[in-house]
């Protein structure tokens, strides 16, 4: 089943479009990778999903429904949420005041019932057990983003929008946060992941788009992808095999 689709998207911020009449779709339960150099449209595409773009021509769907128009909060009522890169952690606040925010959408929920939710997340998350009463500013970047991802399902998403969860972390830290990608989608939500890690994006993903100029390249699965020579070698690293860390 489609849970999402991007049709004949044009976006951008106003000194012309970003997103150039892209065509993609998710389907409900997967992990979907968008990849490509700098400046594709990556991470306009998760923009322009969650309503943070200001032009957008053309039709974004979830679930049979138009999301044309509608602000960034009503989409995220409709069970879309999305963690930006650089994971925007308010740093005068705790770790626990941190993921609680992300339920700000669910009105009417007893402060006691989120709290309860709030203890699930760093149970979940299991490094943030004992920092949970430390502040944003103190937390190192595997930390952060661990925060931002908690955050983020805090909303109780459908779809989890995840733009570039591994920079700037250390390799066993990039390891982890795939680990906890993989076991989300495992809990019943679906993902759109952008990522410049290649390798690590498509040991998770069941499929990928590769973007180039704000076009659609090509797609398939990981394995198609890695197939592909040219678009290995300009968009995926380079490298041959699976996907998987090398």
């Amino acid at each position: 089943m489609k849970l999402l689709e991007l049709r004949d998207v044009q976006a951008g911020y106003g000194a012309g479009p970003v997103l150039k009449g892209l065509n993609i779709e998710v389907g409900e339960g997967e992990i979907v990778a968008l990849l490509g150099s700098n400046g594709a449209g990556k991470s306009t595409t998760l923009r322009s999903i969650s309503g943070l773009v200001p032009d957008v021509v053309g039709d974004i769907v979830l679930a049979g429904q138009s999301l044309r128009g509608m602000k960034p909060e009503a989409i995220v009522r409709l069970g879309i949420a999305h963690v930006p890169e650089g994971r925007r952690i308010f740093p005068g606040l705790t770790v626990r005041e941190n993921i609680l925010l992300g339920a700000s959408n669910r009105k009417g929920m007893k402060r006691r019932a989120l709290e309860t939710e709030v203890d699930e997340m760093i149970g979940y998350f299991a490094d943030l057990g004992r920092l949970q009463h430390a502040l944003g500013w103190t937390l190192s970047g595997g930390q952060l983003q661990m925060v931002a991802v908690a955050r983020g399902l805090m909303a109780k998403p459908r779809l989890l929008l995840l733009d570039e969860p591994s920079l700037g972390l250390a390799p066993l830290i990039v390891q982890q946060v795939f680990r906890i990608v993989a076991d989300i989608r495992s809990r019943g939500t679906t993902v759109l992941l952008v990522e410049q890690n290649a390798h690590m994006a498509l040991s998770v993903a069941d499929r990928g788009y590769v973007l180039e100029t704000g076009r659609l390249l090509t797609s398939g699965s990981p394995d198609e992808l890695w197939a592909n020579g040219d678009v290995r070698a300009a968009y995926l690293g380079g490298s041959t095999g699976t996907g998987t860390e090398h």
